[in-house]
């Protein structure tokens, strides 16, 4: 909270900014529920919508309001020696447009929060893909890519299983970026042609490393285990880990054993391992490896035959907090998937629209991810560590903007938050623009408690939160479905939170906090 003082503090000593009549994204809040069935109503109840949500919530010169929307990106099912075409992407190409337009015909602006399925939710590129060859898929530190029962069929690659992120899996990621970059250029046209309706975007939803085995299906329990299971193990990840940490001061040994190099350094030595060759200790070279090969392996680790190299190079697969070689291992796959959110969004934000030359401004794509170090007010939940997704993975300035999740577990009498002003004070500093791709300050942990009823810790919770300034919010989720009923917006003590909180501070302007500090 002394963050905090300290901004209210600077805040009274500045200059009253002047109000003007009609905002503009650079001088305003974009405020735009996410709308679960945006595409899949008829046009008239999405006309419906969009006059209640005006007159639930309200306007204001520096407030502008609308509806956001998920989109899934299709992948096709196809070889990876096969590229992506611009048909292959149509459906999701004919999403993107009709998402636009009736924000458009309904006087709104639109924010697109991109899902590519690669980790949640699912697309047939990453069945295929994983299918052709079982090393793109996250490893566990077991040698399995699913729990066990889920790999009966193989012929078929369950949705537990999910693809690495790593850069050396190739030549799955050719293949994503050629239709990720395809989609880009589509979204490029539409923000050039309907620059006051489609304001911002942002992806990829959630990145993280998979938390299957570890947690339940909806990600919020903990599966009965006795040990963590971390991933990925993936001989694409052990690979790429191995030579970022062997890049540096360890380049001219030819073993981990030795000091070739003459700096008096050996990797055994610095890291407590007694590895014999720099080769994978598992798949080295192994080359692709079909899901039903893997699935009639009868050891998924081999320790015999040609897939096992005795002596060779492993990632750390338990786990023990104080070994410098397994720090170095937790910070690789933070980096992995931090690479991934920045490589997403280079391919989104440098693909220029064919017709107009227009690229998405960094200053409207923002990163969609999970502040694992933060969530439910613990600095090391377990999802932090399965996951390896820490805020920083977040934060790719200045190819995009910083975005995150935040939601407030409630147990009916209390609050485990992640939407703190501990959170929001790294969000800030980060970039010049800041949001929170999905927001909700009050969760029920069941179906069968309410939300609270008490309309001042709503109006509290947005009150700190705006302090920070942030530029694009998403409260979560406009919904009629039956399982969104803890969390729906609609008729809620949040949306009559929402509606206060626009005429409090929607006549003054918006500011970026980032850029006013210098």
């Amino acid at each position: 909270m002394i963050l905090l003082s300290v901004l209210l503090t600077i805040a009274a000593g500045q200059p009253q900014l002047a109000q003007s009549a009609a905002g503009t994204y650079n001088d305003s809040l974009v405020l735009a529920p996410l709308y679960v069935s945006y595409n899949l109503v008829t046009p008239e109840k999405f006309a419906a919508d969009a006059a209640e949500i005006k007159q639930a919530i309200g306007s204001a010169p520096h407030v502008l309001l609308g509806f956001a929307s998920y989109e899934n990106l299709t992948f096709p099912d196809i070889p990876l020696t096969q590229p992506i075409t611009v048909s292959d992407m149509q459906s999701v190409l004919d999403d993107t447009d009709l998402i636009v337009k009736r924000a458009h015909d309904n006087g709104l602006v639109t924010h697109i929060s991109i899902i590519s399925g690669f980790f949640h939710p699912g697309n047939n590129l990453r069945y295929s893909a994983i299918r052709q060859d079982m090393r793109n898929a996250q490893w566990f530190s077991d040698g399995w890519i699913a729990d066990p029962n889920d790999l009966q069929d193989p012929d078929t690659v369950p949705p537990t299983v999910w693809l690495t992120p790593s850069r050396y899996a190739n030549p799955v990621r050719v293949r994503i970026e050629e239709g990720t970059r395809i989609v880009a250029q589509h979204l490029a046209g539409l923000m050039a042609q309907f620059p006051n309706t489609f304001l911002t975007m942002s992806g990829d939803g959630e990145t993280e490393l998979t938390l299957e085995r570890n947690f339940t299906s909806d990600g919020t329990q903990i599966s009965k285990l006795n040990n963590i299971i971390y991933t990925d193990y993936s001989p694409f990840m052990v690979e790429e880990f191995r030579d970022s940490i062997r890049a540096g001061k360890y380049a001219g040994d030819l073993s981990p054993g030795t000091d070739d190099n003459g700096d008096g350094h050996t990797f055994n030595g610095d890291y407590g391992q007694s590895f014999t060759t720099w080769q994978l200790r598992y798949f080295d070279n192994s080359g692709p490896i079909s899901f039903s090969d893997y699935v009639a392996m009868p050891q998924k680790l081999p320790t015999s035959g040609p897939y096992a190299i005795p002596g060779g190079f492993d990632a750390p697969r338990v786990e023990d907090l104080n070994s410098p070689f397994f720090k170095a291992w937790i910070l690789f796959r933070q980096d992995a998937v931090r690479n991934w959110s920045r490589d997403f969004a280079t391919w989104m934000t440098t693909s220029p629209d064919p017709m107009t030359g227009f690229t998405i401004p960094a200053a409207r794509y923002y990163t969609h991810q999970i502040p694992a170090d933060f969530i439910f007010g613990q600095s090391d939940n377990l999802r932090l560590r399965t996951s390896a997704s820490p805020i920083s993975t977040a934060i790719i300035d200045p190819v995009g903007s910083t975005g995150v999740t935040a939601f407030n577990g409630y147990d009916g009498r209390n609050f485990l938050k992640t939407a703190t002003p501990s959170l929001f004070s790294s969000l800030f500093s980060s970039s010049d623009n800041w949001g929170i791709m999905e927001y909700n300050p009050c969760v029920p942990y069941s179906n069968s408690l309410a939300p609270s009823s008490d309309l001042n810790y709503y109006m509290n919770e947005l009150r700190v939160l705006h302090n920070f300034q942030p530029h694009v919010l998403i409260p979560f989720a406009w919904s009629d479905y039956p399982q969104h009923k803890m969390y729906s917006l609609r008729n809620s003590t949040f949306e009559r939170a929402l509606h206060q909180f626009v005429q409090e501070i929607g006549k003054t302007p918006w500011f970026s906090w980032h850029a006013r500090l210098g």
